[in-house]
């Protein structure tokens, strides 16, 4: 019965956290393509500038206008981040119980610290945004490379959670 309660649950928060990010990312989309109208890149290289120079050089390219549309994108990335975080955590789960399914009972001892990390993931993206946020607001200093750091922690997160997950779903397929 428990497995039964587990998966109904999971099954929800996947629904949910899935809809939510489809929900908050047609917007984001919509300012990614707004920062790029203006002769700028979008929001990852602005994460990843990494000094004051070049993240001076991309706020003079996108002007007011590119300026404002990062700043609604960075704000809306908030909610954004609890969604992708907690649907990468409910995916790492299910994952686990494919890998142990399937035999491989180490794999799937490791997806609740990916769980775990996936979460991280998103604790490491509020940073990254408020760093942001604050280059955006004139303070910059060591804010780009503190919001660079961020971003690569959490792309690496990220990738090895999709790494986790890839897994779980191959083994799932195999075990048909």
């Amino acid at each position: 019965m428990r497995m039964g309660c587990e998966a109904s649950s999971r099954r929800r928060a996947l629904a949910g956290f899935g809809g939510s990010q489809l929900a908050l990312l047609v917007p984001m989309l919509a300012l990614e393509r707004k920062m790029r109208r203006t002769g700028g890149p979008g929001i990852i290289p602005f994460e990843l500038a990494g000094t004051p120079t070049r993240s001076r050089r991309i706020l003079e390219r996108w002007g007011a206008d590119g300026q404002s549309s990062a700043r609604l994108s960075l704000l809306l990335d908030y909610p954004y981040l609890v969604s992708y975080a907690g649907l990468q955590a409910a995916i790492c789960d299910a994952a686990s119980d494919a890998l142990r399914e399937a035999g491989r009972s180490r794999l799937a001892a490791a997806g609740r610290l990916v769980a775990i990390g996936q979460l991280g993931a998103g604790v490491f993206d509020a940073v990254e945004n408020t760093a942001l946020l604050g280059v955006l607001a004139g303070r910059s200093g060591r804010l780009p490379s503190v919001a660079r750091t961020c971003a690569c922690a959490k792309f690496a997160l990220l990738g090895l959670g999709w790494l986790y997950a890839a897994l779980g779903f191959l083994s799932r397929r195999q075990n048909r």
